[in-house]
């Protein structure tokens, strides 16, 4: 299977600022050429695409995929906390038939606005695999682990053999991580258990760290250290762990992360919405720590628009370090295509544009008045652009949106049934329904 997109504007997102205009070849979902296409070359799709950028497809680092249902619930809460407290007895609620009309609406969401990667940590990853195989998008699925060491170990030994099949035959799609939850929630014998899976499994770590100063503190109160350097203590921090947030790093902290080679994920909306803080993205860039983005869950966004954060990230540090351009808007797009990919572990396969990896490519429309001029292409997608501007998706060259229309799930359908089983879950609470329709 052979496609070809004819007349694009191509930015590949490797080390250099590289823009040119030419054509795409993509044959067997793989890259096979760009600029200059070979006469020989026969497409059996041709995608026209003048007026149009094709960058690699957004990587969306941390999120909770499912966690949709909690969208403008329990907003009003004065720090992190207080808002798990929140939602924690709703989750208990959830049940396995409710996580997939959740997951299959918040990949809809993420195709749409550009994302053909995300990293998940939630409830029932199975079913999260289920809508994954279904949509065509990547994802590192995290196996969740929040509690004590008994309680972790039961829920690995029922989840493993129902997600493995799915990643046997993903076609590379679809990863397992193991995702301890937090410090916080998980005890030291059950972070080492995670520490030792992963080292058994080859897999990754994705745990949150330094989210709130509080969390800080509470570390450095009951083990003397500060979370950052309590991973590092029981060999946590290695080139494959993916930490959340890093907002609150103190002294020696992003040293240690750099050190490691671990990767932070800067999830910026979540952190304000919360009033976690700013991470010091400039310094984490200065002290060459891997960066990624993240939307963090819809709940604490309260979006999986990855473009949102984009914009976000660049202005925060701007304004937290009176420079305009401590981080560079082309800094800034590298951190949401080739920084989340080798924070998940899938540089070789995507993350730029170059022959021989995945097309896992996004088309943005620039013919709108909001991107008129496009006088700077990087400027135009980090302050200008929005997730409306994005045509056309593909991942591993299969088309997955076409003109802003997905090809692989039904939109509608997953509006109505995530409704329904929200209405449901409020119900089991003896809470009334949700407002709307």
């Amino acid at each position: 299977m052979n496609t070809l997109i004819r007349d694009v504007t191509i930015i590949p997102m490797n080390e250099s600022e590289l823009i040119y205009s030419g054509d795409i070849g993509i044959t067997a979902g793989k890259i096979s050429y760009i600029g200059t296409i070979p006469q020989d070359f026969s497409p059996d799709t041709v995608i026209e695409a003048t007026g149009m950028i094709a960058m690699p497809g957004l990587v969306n680092a941390h999120t909770h995929l499912s966690m949709v249902y909690f969208r403008n619930y329990k907003d009003a809460v004065e720090n992190l906390h207080d808002w798990l407290s929140e939602i924690w007895p709703l989750e208990d609620l959830l049940t396995a038939d409710d996580i997939l009309p959740a997951s299959r609406l918040g990949i809809a969401e993420l195709i749409r606005s550009g994302t053909t990667c995300f990293a998940d940590m939630y409830l029932f990853p199975e079913t999260t695999c289920k809508a994954v195989q279904e949509s065509g998008i990547k994802a590192n699925i995290g196996l969740t682990l929040f509690g004590g060491l008994a309680e972790s170990k039961r829920r690995m030994q029922s989840r493993i053999p129902m997600v493995d099949p799915f990643m046997l035959c993903s076609q590379g799609r679809i990863k397992l991580d193991i995702a301890p939850h937090a410090i916080y929630t998980c005890p030291q014998d059950t972070l080492e258990y995670a520490r030792d899976f992963a080292r058994e499994r080859g897999c990754r770590i994705h745990t949150h760290i330094s989210e709130t100063s509080k969390e800080v503190q509470d570390c450095l109160n009951e083990h003397g250290v500060s979370p950052v350097s309590y991973l590092n203590r029981l060999g946590l921090l290695s080139p494959k762990v993916y930490l959340a947030h890093c907002v609150h790093p103190i002294a020696g902290d992003l040293e240690l992360i750099a050190q490691n080679e671990a990767f932070v994920v800067h999830n910026p909306s979540s952190n304000c919405k919360l009033a976690s803080g700013i991470a010091p993205l400039a310094t984490m860039r200065d002290l060459q720590v891997g960066i990624a983005l993240g939307t963090d869950g819809a709940s604490s966004n309260n979006s999986l628009d990855l473009f949102h954060d984009i914009r976000l990230a660049s202005m925060l540090s701007a304004v937290s370090t009176g420079n305009p351009i401590a981080v560079t808007p082309f800094e800034i797009l590298r951190m949401a295509t080739f920084g989340g990919a080798s924070a998940l572990g899938r540089q070789e396969e995507c993350g730029t544009l170059e022959v021989g990896k995945d097309a896992d490519i996004i088309l943005i429309d620039t013919r709108k008045p909001h991107l008129t001029p496009c006088n700077n292409i990087f400027s135009a997608l980090v302050y200008s652009a929005k997730s409306t501007d994005v045509d056309t998706v593909l991942c591993q060259g299969r088309v997955l949106m076409r003109h802003g229309v997905l090809t692989t799930l039904d939109a509608w359908d997953a509006i109505v049934a995530t409704t329904h089983h929200w209405n449901g879950i409020l119900s089991r609470a003896h809470q009334p329904k949700s407002r709307g329709w």
